[in-house]
């Protein structure tokens, strides 16, 4: 992974860290805030050789002690130096208690023996530390006196009492917070990079290309008010501008025999292939040309919804021969758009969509019309846009920003090419704003507005679909 690609990871799951983070930080602060202090007091004790030996046994006693000082850090927390302590300490004080609170340390090559003692009282940390330092001296001297008689040949003194500590050790808020922190922005990015690698939704442009090995032809903004039927192509919104984009990227596909009729589909539903086809004719239809819309969804039709048309009569009636194509089709928000409505759902659409008059009704409007664009239903669930991918010039395929997947989209591609249907390319739909607040595939920036959907046509409810 580049560091660009890092970078945009973090952007998108930037609130994943944070919360991870500060919850690491609020249980350190926690912690600390519910632990007792602790104190920490140390006296120093030097072992040597006794000064009242004579010289033989002093020598001896000298080398003695260095062969057995790393033995004397284990009785210092002895029982046979712990319980005079506990007597001197009194109270609860037992030898049992200071065993936990009290430890000995010898720095490598020194004859000098640290005694510690922790308590959450810093005036009991330096009386324990300084009683068990005397009773350690009394104790080694005991042990190594083998004559009554004769002076001890090892003596253990104290050089550096204990005094009070004015800081406690623990616990350390401003450390532990830290630490947490920095815990917390490691656990939070792994969590974030695991999640990017699990995730298979399709959210960026990148994410297109390394699906279909091609960016999106174009990439509509996540914005209910952009979804509009826009009929005036002076106005930029970057929903009319990314259908117009389209349009004119399609007739370069091809300059001496541009495609000229669409099945718009999707991998599954609620991803915007009819908001998309609504656009991408209405555009078509601005720059001159005459465009009909089909609505092929017979199972799920949103189109009259959409722009506010009747339903009740269309395709179905024309090919179960009811009705003319001339009169089903409905004037629309463009005086070059024809609109050729789902009509009644029939009991089997496949069948219909797969027919003879099918084919027949295509053919005839490719003769009447310079464009024709079909809402076809979702690739994966039915195979409907399969049975009219073969019949057009190409397909055009809707993924969703955030809800896509990667193995759909790819899974759709090959239904699509064994159904020897040519796949122009794919929109990316509803991609967030702060992606688009740049430019984005060739698209001018469009900032915000008050009353963008004001006096002009709104498409209704289903605006995924």
């Amino acid at each position: 992974m580049t560091l660009h690609e890092l970078v945009q990871v973090l952007r998108k799951r930037w609130l994943m860290v944070g919360i991870i983070t500060l919850l690491a930080v609020g249980a350190a602060t926690a912690r600390s805030v519910t632990t007792p202090p602790t104190y920490q007091a140390t006296a120093g004790t030097f072992v040597t050789a006794s000064a009242g030996a004579q010289t033989g046994i002093a020598s001896q006693g000298s080398q003695f002690a260095l062969q057995r000082v790393a033995s004397y850090v284990a009785v210092a927390s002895s029982t046979l130096v712990l319980e005079p302590v506990a007597e001197e300490l009194g109270g609860t004080t037992t030898a049992r208690s200071l065993r936990s609170a009290v430890s000995a340390s010898n720095p490598n090559g020194t004859v000098m023996i640290d005694i510690t003692a922790t308590s959450g009282d810093p005036e009991v940390a330096a009386r324990t530390a300084n009683a068990v330092a005397q009773s350690f001296s009394r104790a080694v001297e005991r042990l190594e006196r083998t004559d009554a008689s004769q002076p001890s040949p090892v003596m253990v003194t104290v050089i550096e009492p204990a005094t009070v500590p004015r800081f406690r050790i623990a616990p350390r808020t401003t450390v532990d917070v830290v630490v947490a922190a920095v815990v917390g922005l490691f656990v939070g990015t792994g969590a974030a990079l695991l999640r990017h690698h699990l995730d298979t939704r399709l959210r960026t442009a990148l994410d297109v290309r390394a699906t279909t090995g091609r960016a999106p032809l174009t990439a509509t903004v996540r914005d209910k008010r952009a979804a509009v039927v826009e009929v005036d192509p002076t106005r930029q919104t970057h929903w009319s501008e990314a259908h117009r984009g389209l349009r004119d990227k399609l007739a370069l596909l091809d300059v001496d025999d541009p495609p000229r009729s669409f099945v718009v589909t999707s991998a599954n539903p609620a991803e915007g292939k009819s908001t998309s086809s609504v656009g991408l004719a209405v555009a078509m239809a601005q720059s001159g040309a005459r465009v009909v819309l089909v609505d092929g969804d017979l199972r799920s039709p949103s189109v009259a919804e959409r722009l506010g048309l009747e339903g009740g009569v269309g395709l179905v009636d024309v090919l179960a021969g009811r009705l003319s194509v001339q009169d089903a089709l409905q004037e629309s928000v463009h005086p070059s758009l024809r609109v050729l409505c789902a009509g009644p759902v029939p009991p089997d659409p496949g069948a219909l969509l797969g027919s003879r008059r099918m084919r027949e009704l295509l053919e005839r409007l490719r003769e009447d019309f310079d464009a024709v664009v079909i809402d076809a239903p979702p690739v994966l669930p039915v195979p409907d846009a399969l049975v009219m991918a073969a019949l057009v010039d190409g397909v055009l395929l809707v993924a969703r920003s955030g809800r896509t997947r990667s193995q759909d989209l790819t899974s759709a591609v090959d239904q699509l090419a064994t159904a020897r249907g040519r796949v122009l390319g794919v929109l990316l739909a509803a991609v967030p704003r702060r992606e688009t607040e740049e430019r984005y595939y060739g698209a001018p920036v469009v900032r915000r507005r008050r009353g963008l959907g004001s006096g002009r046509r709104g498409l209704a409810s289903g605006a995924a679909r």
